[in-house]
């Protein structure tokens, strides 16, 4: 569940836990990813993905007209065979939120 996963990933020194109904992503230093990656395995099995990735410091509001083309960018970019990953940095309004994934 959640709070074992949440202290489990804490001793093992991460930094982050999100935990949802699909799972739990875990974030720590680039440089303790693999000691963090070892300890979990070790206590729940085998992870489905196992991954360095960008998260974002500093996020940027955007309005809803660019946010519109930055999230028809994004899912451009994503359908690309030859990009593998897709990062960004940017927010929008709820109701563009609810409006696109409509």
């Amino acid at each position: 569940d959640a709070d074992a996963m949440l202290e489990a990933a804490i001793e093992a020194g991460a930094d982050d836990v999100v935990s949802t109904e699909d799972g739990h992503e875990i974030y720590c230093a680039a440089d303790s990813l693999a000691e963090v990656a070892r300890a979990l395995e070790a206590r729940f099995g085998e992870p489905r993905k196992t991954a360095l990735i960008w998260k974002a410091q500093t996020t940027v509001n955007v309005d809803d007209e660019a946010g519109e083309k930055l999230v028809r960018l994004m899912e451009n970019l994503e359908e690309h065979d030859d990009v593998q990953n897709v990062y960004a940095n940017f927010e929008v309004s709820e109701a563009l939120a609810e409006k696109l994934g409509a």
